[in-house]
């Protein structure tokens, strides 16, 4: 049989199966994105999917990025491996339409053609959890987050000392070294994390299509977070993060008949400092949020050793945000916020973008387990004049049989960035600001006290005046978005859990009828993990990714890859691990052209204290 027909009986045998790894009362797990408030995930009206600092450390991955192709709903596309630029997209939107944050400040690349988050640099060192937001999340996020939100999670850092280290090495001379401190008094914590990674890489344009010069690639990034408590109602934090990278990558040397090996380099400084202020009052019941947040990105480029003027932008965000959030009597809650943003591309525009936005959601605990929540957000853009954006949740839940049925509807709208707007060479100053309107239904359900977890999401958002570019930027009248999520997970035996997921996507620009570009139709992936040994874990893992459509040429092929992971602990403190990432050797690529690593193979230590 075929790839497809094992897929197929494997999918109506285990259903799909999801990537985080879910606990027995995961419904009650405490979850921030959602909301901008803790609130219990089985009050939550939207699809979110949580990775753990285990997830992670169990996935041994170099970049956050190769965890989350792995959620459902979620897709990647990256410019070669090692450094190439990688975007993720949520339900077939375009990676521009997701909001990207560490700590609840907004990462999206200001200098950027659609506004995008660039993952090639994220190091997953000192990531305590990251909930991915599925959906029209316009109300509480605002501009950019029609397509939904990734929130990356930092410790904060409790009373003591704790930390740990870790390093590893491979395949294309790679090393990855870093490590975390974290710790503090009853007045005051910490945390600390940094990452470096340096590796001769691979040929960026295919290796298959006659390229083999290596493009190297190294990264340092730092990140940290201090916490004063004043006292027992008020607090100060402070977190700043800094991203040092030089990527080797391929272009397109005249005649330009394709992808070839070029001598070309992307530097990229990436820089971000934010105070905060927590506020509480009237017994707990009423919190507030001061933020003050500004962020930097400097990409310059080489060719041949010359710096090369149009691969140079700079940006830069600055964003005051106030969050309430009162507790009110009788099930109701109320949350409230105010919001001014300014972004400017110094190197593509004089022109400086400002929103200023107010919001307001109440939620109402209306009987036991159902929870309603309704919101309102007014955006006035200076480019594009105001906008108004609704969203409306249910979640019901049963404790009983451990069920969880939840459903929402929602707008959203993202104007256009500074570089589609004023490039001198593919900017369209007749654009109009992007809009959306979503639903999605949904159940979960725990089997066999928590053994077993089944889940099923349906999913629908049409877009108008989608921007495209071919050339030149333009909008597409209307694009839909429609889909099944499944997911599913099994604990066999104490030793032997099964875990994955499959997303159907159907994408298409309604007026023509055909597919998005870049969007894969189906999407799987599989995990079995297995305690063979007491301290001895095995991990085997299966991604699919199916054909996907192009503007120009042939599509891309779909490919599946398998891996292999295997970790041991020498002590409660120190464990050893090594893994063969595309165990069988499969030839594929992300994005057209650009090459994916062959069999590879990592091993490495990591200590704690």
């Amino acid at each position: 049989m075929g790839f497809k027909r094992h897929l197929s009986t494997a999918l109506l045998t285990t259903v799909a199966t999801l990537p985080v790894t879910y606990a027995a009362d995961d419904l009650e797990e405490v979850v921030v994105t959602a909301t901008r408030y803790e609130k219990p995930a089985s009050q939550i009206g939207s699809s979110i999917s949580v990775i753990s600092a285990e997830d992670l450390e169990k996935s041994q991955v170099v970049f956050v990025q190769d965890i989350l192709q792995n959620v459902p709903g979620l897709s990647l596309n990256q410019n070669g491996a090692f450094g190439g630029t990688s975007t993720v997209r949520i339900r077939g939107a375009a990676s521009a339409q997701t909001v990207i944050l560490i700590d609840g400040i907004q990462l999206n690349d200001v200098a950027s053609p659609g506004g995008a988050f660039d993952f090639s640099n994220l190091d997953p060192s000192g990531i305590e959890r990251i909930e991915v937001l599925r959906g029209p999340q316009s109300i509480l996020y605002g501009s950019d987050a029609m397509g939904g939100v990734v929130n990356i999670i930092t410790p904060t850092g409790s009373e003591g000392l704790e930390g740990g280290l870790y390093a590893e090495g491979g395949s294309y001379n790679t090393f990855r070294a870093g490590g975390h401190i974290a710790g503090g008094t009853d007045k005051i914590s910490f945390n600390l994390s940094a990452g470096a990674i340096t590796t001769d890489g691979i040929s960026k344009a295919d290796e298959k299509d006659g390229n083999s010069e290596d493009d190297g690639y190294r990264n340092i990034s730092l990140h940290g977070k201090i916490t004063t408590r004043i006292s027992e109602n008020h607090s100060l934090q402070l977190i700043s993060r800094y991203v040092d990278s030089r990527t080797e990558y391929d272009g397109f040397p005249p005649p330009f008949y394709g992808l070839q090996d070029t001598d070309d380099v992307s530097f990229s400084e990436e820089f971000l400092i934010a105070g905060r202020g927590f506020f509480t009052y009237l017994d707990g019941a009423l919190q507030n949020t001061l933020s003050v947040e500004y962020s930097t990105i400097n990409r310059r480029g080489e060719a041949n050793g010359a710096p090369v003027s149009y691969l140079t932008f700079e940006g830069s965000r600055l964003n005051l945000d106030y969050f309430g959030h009162y507790d009110l009597r009788n099930g109701f809650g109320l949350s409230f916020g105010l919001q001014h943003e300014e972004t400017q591309a110094e190197t593509i525009s004089s022109q400086k973008f400002n929103i200023d936005s107010v919001f307001s959601e109440i939620s109402w605990q209306a009987v036991e387990g159902l929870t309603l929540t309704a919101g309102l957000r007014y955006d006035d853009h200076n480019q594009y004049g105001s906008t108004t954006t609704p969203r409306i949740t249910a979640a019901y839940y049963v404790a009983e049989t451990n069920t969880k049925i939840f459903a929402n509807w929602g707008e959203g709208f993202k104007a256009p960035t500074i570089y589609q707007l004023t490039d001198s060479y593919s900017g369209n100053p007749d654009l109009k600001a992007e809009e959306s309107n979503g639903w999605e239904i949904g159940l979960e359900q725990n089997f066999m006290e928590g053994k077993a977890q089944l889940g099923a999401t349906y999913f629908d958002q049409t877009f108008k005046n989608m921007i495209a570019w071919s050339g030149i930027y333009f909008n597409i009248d209307n694009v839909r978005t429609k889909g099944v999520e499944l997911f599913a997970e099994l604990q066999v035996t104490e030793t032997i859990l099964i875990s994955g997921n499959y997303t159907y996507t159907n994408a298409k620009d309604t007026n023509s009828g055909l597919a998005l570009i870049r969007v894969p139709e189906n999407a799987a992936f599989a995990e079995v993990s297995w305690q063979a040994l007491q301290n001895l874990n095995l991990t085997a893992s299966i991604i699919y990714n199916g054909k996907e459509k192009y503007s120009f040429g042939p599509d891309l092929e779909g490919w599946t890859r398998f891996d292999l992971k295997a970790s041991y602990d020498l002590n409660d403190k120190v464990e050893v691990y090594a893994r063969v990432d595309n165990l069988f050797d499969k030839e594929y690529q992300q994005v057209r052209g650009y090459g994916t690593a062959d069999r590879s193979f990592y091993a490495g230590i990591r200590g704690k204290f």
